[in-house]
C-alpha cells in the first residue's frame, strides 16, 4: 500500500512526505469516503489537523481526490478514478448509508450531462443516493 502512494504522489508531482504518504494510504486502504474528522481521528497525535487539511486540498487541487457532501453537509473526499492533474471526471453517482453513515462511489451509475440556460457554466456534478448499504441493510 505505500508503494501504490507513493507512485500516486509521483505521478501527480507532489513531494513524498511521511503524512502525504500515510494519509494516502488511509484512503487507498478505505473503500468509502473519508472525512477530516475520520483522519483526524485515524492519525490523532501523530498527524495535526492543520497538515491533514493542507495535504486535502493538495489532494484535492492535484486531482488525486474529489469532494462529496454527505446528508449532514459533512465533507467527504474519495480517490479520483479517472481524474488528472486538477481536472476532476467523477461524474458518478455516490451513495451514502443511513445506517453507517460510510459514503461510496459508484462508479458504475454515471451521471448524464444537463443542458445548462445560456451563461451558465457546470463546473461540477453531484449525485448523492442515500439508503442502505448491503451490510446495513441485512442487519
Amino acid at each position: 500500500m505505500e508503494n501504490q502512494a507513493e507512485i500516486l504522489l509521483n505521478d501527480f508531482n507532489l513531494r513524498q512526505t511521511n503524512q502525504r504518504v500515510k494519509i494516502l494510504q488511509a484512503f487507498l486502504r478505505n473503500s468509502a469516503a473519508l472525512s477530516h474528522t475520520d483522519l483526524e481521528e485515524e492519525f490523532a497525535g501523530s498527524i495535526d489537523r492543520a497538515t491533514i487539511y493542507r495535504c486535502l486540498k493538495q489532494f484535492l487541487d492535484a486531482g488525486i481526490l474529489h469532494r462529496i457532501p454527505d446528508e449532514q453537509f459533512q465533507t467527504k473526499y474519495a480517490v479520483c478514478a479517472a481524474c488528472d492533474h486538477g481536472h476532476h471526471h467523477h461524474d458518478h453517482a455516490h451513495f451514502n448509508c443511513l445506517g453507517c453513515n460510510e459514503t461510496t462511489c459508484i462508479e458504475q451509475i454515471v451521471i448524464p450531462s444537463i443542458p445548462m440556460p445560456a451563461g451558465f457554466k457546470v463546473s461540477e456534478k453531484i449525485l448523492i443516493v442515500q439508503g442502505y448499504c448491503p451490510r446495513c441493510n441485512n442487519a
